[in-house]
């Protein structure tokens, strides 16, 4: 059994049941994007769930992410479209590419994947490093509100298009004073009735408030911080458990 984060399995039963962004969290990456007047950089692209149609749209837009499994999706998705981008694999920590960008973005909450704290300041600081001068960070977080059941199996089936099934199982922990969520995920490929495959990961997560995180983006560097409701320009509440950050290197 592979106990990789973001496999085969777990790249093709993402890919069946998030198809494509939402729409207004789409609209919100595209304005931003196309108002950088620059290249972008999504970090944690996965298999190009957000690159892809902003690619699409004319978007001069690089990829990083740690799977092979989600990059090398991501590429036969640019391929099939014949469009090419830069895609590079390093773990968000280890940041090294070589260009500057106008704008980078994190979408979909990816970044409480970085569960480790001095993790999570060594990647900010590498933002703010591939930034150029005037450029945004945009990423999204969420607060222990967002939290769910622990100690419960939950789970869902999907079906491939050559007709297999992929059973997703998952059982989760929290601990409230860590503010980090650990779970086992298991996936299961079933074709003609028998399993074939199985892919267990250590999956964890980290949430924020939105004044640690605040103070993280301003220990980084950046200034003229900005937290709101996701893709809504107006001040977040205790009832908003996501939250979207608007950063910028002076």
């Amino acid at each position: 059994m592979k106990l990789n984060p973001y496999g085969k399995l777990c790249t093709q039963f993402y890919d069946i049941t998030k198809p494509s962004p939402p729409d207004d969290a789409f609209k919100f990456y595209l304005e931003q994007a196309r108002s950088a007047d620059g290249p972008v950089l999504e970090l944690m692209c996965g298999s190009g769930r957000f690159l892809v149609p902003l690619l699409q749209k004319g978007i001069d837009i690089d990829g990083s992410d740690a799977s092979a499994d989600m990059l090398e999706a991501c590429r036969i998705k640019c391929e099939s479209i014949g469009l090419k981008t830069n895609l590079y694999q390093q773990f968000i920590e280890e940041t090294k590419l070589p260009r500057k960008y106008k704008l980078i973005i994190i979408p979909a909450r990816s970044f409480i994947l970085v569960i480790d704290q001095q993790a999570a300041k060594i990647s900010l600081k590498k933002m703010f490093e591939h930034l150029e001068r005037g450029g945004k960070l945009i990423l999204e977080i969420d607060t222990p509100g967002a939290v769910g059941k622990s100690g419960v199996w939950t789970g869902r089936w999907v079906e491939r298009a050559d007709g297999a099934n992929i059973i997703f199982s998952a059982l989760a922990s929290y601990d409230p004073k860590e503010k980090v969520e650990c779970a086992i995920h298991k996936y299961e490929l079933y074709e003609d009735g028998r399993l074939t495959d199985t892919e267990l990961e250590h999956f964890a997560t980290r949430f924020y408030e939105k004044a640690e995180f605040m103070s993280l983006l301003g220990e980084a560097g950046f200034k003229n911080i900005k937290a709101t409701k996701p893709y809504n320009d107006t001040e977040p509440d205790e009832t908003d458990h996501s939250i979207v950050f608007i950063a910028e290197k002076e």
